[in-house]
């Protein structure tokens, strides 16, 4: 008789086998044995399965597109066109739709919705989900890749209504990464007008991007405040994961992991999100401005023991007292959807609210840490450095202007990533928190020659 461990084992396996027919016996006349023979961490890329999952997304999003005026819809791997069929029936919403698929596979049959829909269907070959790839790429070797892929959209004032909506499901951390760069630097995507989202991801990402001082600095970053300063976003539905492809591996905690109350939560589901642009960000920062929020962030959320006073003063000296003897009044922050609940929300998620230019924190003095500071306090402190007289002659505008040139100057993809995420002490492992597989440099470099 086999010990008993054995026999689980065994018995495990026997199952995993029979799950993996039974899926491919079930979808291998629609997607490659790529996505059914082998599960993943959390994939990059991922596709609805069948037409019922694709019916139940769209039933959580008709209270959404029912508000929206906007008439160009981008989907990101269509796949099969479980999706692409729902958004086809809303005819007179959606006068044009984009198809941008990854895979090759599926490159014929969305031809055929071409054909069908000739006017209204658009399909391309390439990769939404890595346009941050695409983008150096063309900096390197002067190529238009990134504007061929995106020569459909349409083109709007950032203050304009959205210009088109984006649909898709994304395991990508760089993708967020990339969108938040793309506003702060006004190139890629969001320099042809603000593009509205609506995606399915997994719950780390969105906890992270969301999450507020109280989860602890871990979780609580540079791209959390970021992402909250720049976008408004909403919690849709938790859709179940089993209805995307590839299937996920179980998530087993590690001993020891910091991370495992984040990566323990709805693992069995994706979050279905919406988020945008701000419509009025460029009234609350200067366009001009943006890279030098964008460091002021990155810079003093390196360390989570790093305080307010002692770095600002290394900027200005002798600002303490100013910040401390504050005669401002603070002004409160309201929410972007107050039919929201808190209590519906995801764990460890925030409410997006309005951001303010006086929403100053209450009591600061020389122990006050900037990860103390919720977003839009953070929005608060960089304007008021901003509008001191001694911000022209500071040493930040050196050290910005230094960090500028490194973003000009990386040498490869590797490099490229780490200038601009400017990696953080006591920062969450990548890997732990989204399951991404990292690379060695060489690795990177060997990739991006390939």
């Amino acid at each position: 008789m086999l010990p008993m461990r054995c026999s689980r084992a065994l018995a495990k396996c026997r199952y995993s086998t029979k799950a993996r027919r039974e899926l491919i016996s079930r979808y291998s006349g629609e997607f490659p044995d790529k996505l059914l023979t082998r599960k993943q961490k959390v994939p990059t890329h991922m596709y609805i399965a069948n037409s019922e999952a694709a019916q139940r997304i769209d039933q959580y999003l008709k209270p959404h597109l029912q508000k929206s005026r906007c008439e160009t819809v981008l989907e990101i791997n269509p796949g099969a066109g479980h999706f692409t069929r729902q958004l086809l029936d809303k005819e007179t919403q959606f006068k044009r739709i984009i198809l941008l698929e990854s895979l090759e596979h599926f490159m014929p049959r969305l031809q055929e919705l071409h054909t069908l829909y000739p006017e209204r269907v658009k399909v391309q070959q390439g990769d939404f989900i890595n346009l941050w790839k695409l983008v150096y790429m063309d900096k390197m070797d002067g190529g238009t890749r990134t504007p061929d892929l995106l020569l459909d959209v349409p083109q709007k004032d950032f203050s304009d209504d959205v210009n088109m909506l984006v649909f898709g499901a994304v395991g990508s951390y760089p993708f967020f990464k990339h969108l938040i760069n793309s506003l702060i630097f006004q190139t890629s995507l969001y320099n042809l007008g603000r593009c509205e989202m609506i995606l399915a991801i997994p719950p780390p990402i969105y906890i992270h991007l969301t999450c507020t001082n109280e989860i602890g600095y871990l979780i609580y970053r540079s791209t959390s405040v970021l992402f909250q300063i720049l976008f408004e976003h909403q919690f849709i539905a938790k859709v179940p994961r089993e209805d995307f492809l590839p299937q996920q591996t179980v998530y087993s905690p590690t001993k020891g992991s910091k991370l495992g109350k984040v990566r323990s939560i709805n693992p069995e589901y994706l979050y279905l999100v919406k988020f945008a642009p701000r419509r009025n960000l460029h009234e609350l920062v200067q366009p001009q401005d943006l890279p030098a929020l964008w460091f002021f962030i990155k810079q003093n959320f390196v360390s989570r023991r790093n305080r307010i006073i002692p770095n600002m003063e290394k900027w200005v000296p002798g600002c303490g007292p100013r910040l401390i003897i504050s005669p401002h009044g603070a002004e409160s922050v309201t929410p972007t959807y107050p039919e929201d609940l808190p209590q519906k929300l995801p764990q460890y998620s925030s409410q997006s609210t309005s951001m303010s230019l006086r929403n100053y924190y209450p009591g600061i003095n020389i122990y006050t840490q900037f990860g103390d500071l919720r977003p839009s306090q953070t929005l608060t402190l960089f304007s008021q450095f901003r509008q001191w007289t001694e911000y022209g002659e500071s040493s930040f505008l050196a050290s910005l202007e230094n960090a500028l040139l490194k973003l000009e100057t990386a040498t490869d993809e590797q490099n490229l990533e780490d200038v601009v995420t400017l990696p953080e002490e006591d920062d969450a492992d990548p890997e732990e928190l989204h399951e991404e597989e990292t690379s060695s440099p060489s690795k990177s470099r060997e990739k991006a020659s390939s």
